[in-house]
């Protein structure tokens, strides 16, 4: 990465000092790899995003198997930094993609209401419309209802978990895999284990009709992760019933792309022609550290994924006809 390092320290030690009033100043921002986004006049939509955003006060927690360092107290600045670059850019809209807000151990639902509360005020000072994903620690001590009324999202999307939305020329699809069956048991106050998380029946029928509903090219977005078949380092963190998001997908013809965030790593899978990019997680490691990106859709649907900071970029191109 070319960005200088000194000016990098400086900008963390001036956003740490959280929540602030007013706007933050700007900072210095480089892609974490060169890409070239065609020109305005070529693209159809645009949109920035950020996940594992795990705000809560809380000491740094250090999760050997996952080679996870989570610096709690960082994560307004990075989100800050986020919504100030996307603050510069033109976009239909910015999403976070769960896993907003975490828990203290012994904490309870009022002082982690507060957590959520808190980061979606911070999230608020982007100048433009915010979508929310629902991610397990999301539902930590806190109930469905309290998730879904304490986040905004614009228009009929608001007060929901899984919707969608036209922006740009793209069909846009939020799915909610917090649940512990496919029965419709969400993970509301807590009650779930991580590992076993599903899209239930109703929702995937759902589902089904969106992707045959409109002609627009699609992006779908979760939580968990969908690339079931590529296993690598990361068999906890699929959504168990993937196999049938994923069938639905590919029959549909129309997506270009599926984008997630839980396994904080990152990765990137394609398969018949639709391109599966797992975002790193915002809360990992100190400052100057962060990851956060913006995604472009050209009128030939190549989707850019343009990383900042320590954030990995992509060019994913369409299926050929």
């Amino acid at each position: 990465m070319n960005c200088n390092r000194r000016t990098l320290l400086k900008t963390a030690a001036t956003l740490i000092v959280l929540p602030a009033a007013g706007a933050a100043k700007a900072v210095s921002v480089c892609p974490a790899t060169d890409i070239t986004i065609p020109p305005e006049k070529d693209l159809i939509s645009s949109f920035g995003w950020v996940t594992d955003v795990h705000y809560s006060v809380q000491p740094v927690r250090r999760i050997d198997n996952e080679d996870s360092t989570r610096v709690y107290a960082h994560s307004l600045a990075k989100l800050r930094q986020a919504t100030d670059l996307f603050n510069t850019r033109k976009l239909d809209f910015v999403i976070e993609l769960g896993d907003f807000k975490d828990c203290k151990d012994d904490g309870d639902r009022e002082g982690t209401l507060e957590f959520l509360r808190t980061v979606e005020r911070e999230f608020s000072r982007y100048n433009g419309p915010r979508y929310h994903v629902a991610g397990n620690h999301d539902f930590d001590k806190i109930t469905y209802e309290d998730f879904v009324t304490n986040v905004t999202n614009p228009g009929d999307a608001n007060g929901k978990s899984y919707y969608s939305f036209v922006r740009g020329g793209v069909k846009y699809i939020v799915l909610d895999a917090c649940y512990k069956d496919t029965k419709g048991n969400h993970y509301s106050e807590g009650n779930f284990n991580w590992v076993q998380t599903y899209v239930p029946d109703e929702e995937l029928a759902w589902f089904k009709k969106e992707l045959a509903t409109g002609s627009e090219p699609i992006i779908v977005f979760t939580h968990q992760n969908l690339n079931y078949w590529d296993k690598g380092p990361m068999n906890n963190w699929f959504i168990k019933n993937a196999a049938d998001v994923v069938s639905a997908m590919e029959q549909s013809g129309r997506v270009l792309a599926a984008l997630s965030g839980h396994y904080h790593r990152g990765w990137y899978s394609v398969r018949n022609g639709i391109h599966y990019v797992v975002n790193q997680g915002l809360v990992e490691r100190a400052l100057p550290r962060n990851v956060f990106g913006i995604v472009h859709v050209g009128r030939d649907h190549t989707v850019y994924v343009e990383g900042f900071y320590n954030e990995r970029s992509h060019v994913c191109k369409p299926a050929k006809a």
